[in-house]
C-alpha cells in the first residue's frame, strides 16, 4: 500500500492504534533480522573464540549521505586499492 492510500485509508488515530499493537503486544517480523540471527548462529562454531559474526553484521544499513568532500576521498580510496 503507498503512503497516499494509507493516507486515504486508515486516520491517525487507527495508526497509532497499530503501531503501539506492534511495539507492545505483537512485533511485525524483521526479515532481516532473522536472517542475521540464524547466519550467526550457524557461523558461530566455525569461526574463532570471540570473534563470532552478530547478527546485525548481515543486516543492510544505508549510510546517510555524505558531503561532496567525503564521496572524493572514497573514490580516491577505492582507486588506490584497485590500482586504477
Amino acid at each position: 500500500m503507498t503512503v497516499r492510500d494509507i493516507e486515504r485509508r486508515m486516520s491517525m488515530r487507527e495508526l497509532a492504534e497499530w503501531m503501539a499493537y506492534t511495539r507492545y503486544y505483537e512485533a511485525i517480523p524483521n526479515p532481516w533480522q532473522q536472517t542475521g540471527l540464524l547466519a550467526s548462529a550457524i557461523l558461530a562454531p566455525y569461526s574463532p573464540k570471540g570473534k563470532a559474526p552478530k547478527a546485525s553484521d548481515f543486516v543492510p544499513v544505508e549510510k546517510p549521505p555524505q558531503h561532496r568532500q567525503q564521496m572524493i576521498d572514497v573514490i580516491e580510496q577505492l582507486k588506490r586499492e584497485f590500482g586504477e
